[in-house]
């Protein structure tokens, strides 16, 4: 039975997790939180998800989960990790693991979502000799449940991606990371940085003409699953309205962008929907910095978008090329005009 002391605790954890609305400052919260109870060198949380979105984990397949740190300090970004034997192990026996040696002691937590474990608790070089366990299960789960609600306010309900309310502010966070890149061809520096990309399902009219809106939410699910097989974990993906869906690529320059998007734009031309031709999907990229602000980036990505559609369709345009091959105007944002980032 928890004592007084860990249900005083317990109950202040609820009212001070529940404050959050942004699942980053939620995160940041419950390692604080834990910091309090949790005599340790180190506490880290770590997602965990699978390669193969469409499938639970199982012995068959858990050597393929990705893993990786949601508060890495140094970068500010995700840092991805190697799964080692114990978080592997965590995640398939779903239960917390133990492991000692050369004096240390490590114990990890699994925090589980709708159906399976979705992030770890890893607490290293823990000292003394027992931990809180059963208030850690419970500050863990409240962590969970509000992880939840924060996730379903910032999702499509028809495709499971992102929406277009949370688009501004995870492209805000993006963009102040980015850095500058250029094509190697264009006599600059060839660096990584993000890329955006705006992608539009070609004739979609169509379809909800001649089969009606309930088909077309069919065909729009569908693609939304063809973009979580084509891009990986880390990008982000939106439904950014109607028909026109968003990615953001990061750490990646624009060639490692656009073949990406290619792979996308392929994916969808061979795939058989039922009862539909061949359909197609015209894309617009372009690199994505903090000096240009969101509404330039978006217009930027839009014009390359508007390009590939009035030029032939089923076809990715980068907005740095178009501009540089004279194909396009560069884009021009009035001054004073506001700016989102």
């Amino acid at each position: 039975m928890a004592s007084t002391v860990e249900l005083g605790r317990y109950l202040e954890a609820i009212v001070e997790l529940t404050r959050y609305r942004d699942p980053q400052e939620l995160a940041t919260a419950l390692l604080e939180t834990l910091r309090g109870v949790v005599d340790a060198a180190n506490l880290r949380l770590l997602a965990i998800a699978n390669e193969n979105r469409d499938t639970e984990f199982s012995e068959s397949n858990i050597e393929n989960a990705i893993v990786y740190d949601l508060l890495d300090t140094e970068s500010g970004e995700p840092a991805f990790l190697t799964t080692d034997a114990d978080l592997l192990a965590c995640v398939q026996r779903q239960a917390p693991v133990t492991r000692d040696g050369d004096g240390r002691r490590r114990v990890i937590f699994p925090i589980f979502g709708a159906h399976q474990v979705c992030a770890l608790l890893v607490i290293e070089d823990l000292r003394g000799e027992s931990l809180p366990q059963e208030l850690l299960t419970k500050l863990l789960r409240v962590y969970s449940n509000q992880s939840f609600v924060l996730s379903r306010g910032q999702l499509d309900p028809l495709t499971g991606l992102y929406n277009r309310q949370s688009f501004y502010e995870r492209i805000r966070r993006v963009a102040q990371r980015a850095t500058p890149q250029r094509r190697a061809g264009d006599g600059g520096v060839k660096a990584k940085g993000h890329c955006f990309a705006l992608l539009d399902i070609d004739h979609f009219k169509e379809v909800n003409d001649r089969y009606g809106h309930l088909y077309g939410d069919e065909v729009l699910l569908l693609l939304a699953r063809l973009m979580t097989r084509s891009f990986r974990h880390e990008d982000l993906l939106f439904r950014y309205g109607g028909e026109e869906f968003a990615a953001v690529m990061v750490n990646v320059d624009l060639e490692s962008a656009e073949h990406t998007l290619e792979r996308f734009r392929r994916a969808v031309e061979s795939y058989a929907f039922p009862r539909l031709e061949p359909k197609t999907v015209s894309i617009g990229f372009t690199a994505l910095s903090v000096e240009l602000g969101a509404d330039k980036v978006i217009m930027c990505a839009d014009k390359a978008l508007y390009y590939a559609k009035n030029n032939g369709r089923n076809q990715v345009c980068c907005y740095e090329t178009l501009i540089a091959n004279r194909q396009l105007e560069p884009v021009t944002v009035a001054e004073g005009d506001i700016e989102l980032f």
